[in-house]
């Protein structure tokens, strides 16, 4: 298994991933994907049986049906992010799992700032952000030596064979984060 990461403050992040997913599997491997929703979002519905057993105290709750299945599992603390290695681990084998808005984690990250982005953008600070893309504006921005690659938001295709070339192994990560 192999993981690269879509990080950044816009819905186009979502879209991408969307096409990543088709155009990767075009090319051949199996691709599963872990997205990092909100704090403010429940996983569950309030007044579902599901939502009550996790308020009676269960510390996991598995919802399943013909199509598919989820496990919601409860942390004793608040964390500033999920442990991705943890997440990985409940897996099932693939080719290549995008991580989608993991902003702390070791693996190799492509950005994208949105159009409108009023914050910094993570790549000047986090050298896991090895690509970026957005608006076009940026590429003469990314012409800095220590910016990292630039995609333009439509090129899709490569930004897939990018993503196949530079996904790291959960090894690699484990091994940068304690570096």
């Amino acid at each position: 298994m192999r993981v690269f990461c879509i990080t950044g403050n816009c819905r186009d992040k979502a879209t991408l991933v969307q096409q990543l997913i088709v155009h990767l599997r075009d090319l051949g491997p199996t691709v599963s994907t872990i997205k990092r929703v909100s704090d403010d979002v429940d996983l569950d519905r309030p007044g579902k049986d599901t939502y009550l057993q996790r308020l009676a105290g269960a510390h996991e709750v598995i919802i399943a049906n013909s199509f598919r299945s989820a496990i919601l599992e409860e942390y004793a603390h608040v964390q500033d992010e999920p442990d991705v290695e943890i997440l990985l681990s409940r897996l099932k084998p693939a080719d290549i799992v995008l991580l989608e808005g993991f902003k702390l984690c070791a693996y190799p990250k492509l950005e994208v700032i949105g159009r409108n982005q009023d914050r910094r953008p993570l790549y000047h600070d986090d050298n896991s952000v090895i690509a970026i893309t957005g608006p076009s504006a940026m590429r003469a921005d990314n012409s800095q030596q220590c910016a990292p690659r630039y995609f333009d938001m439509d090129d899709i295709f490569s930004i897939a064979i990018f993503v196949l070339a530079h996904a790291a192994t959960p090894e690699w990560a484990g091994e940068r984060a304690t570096a």
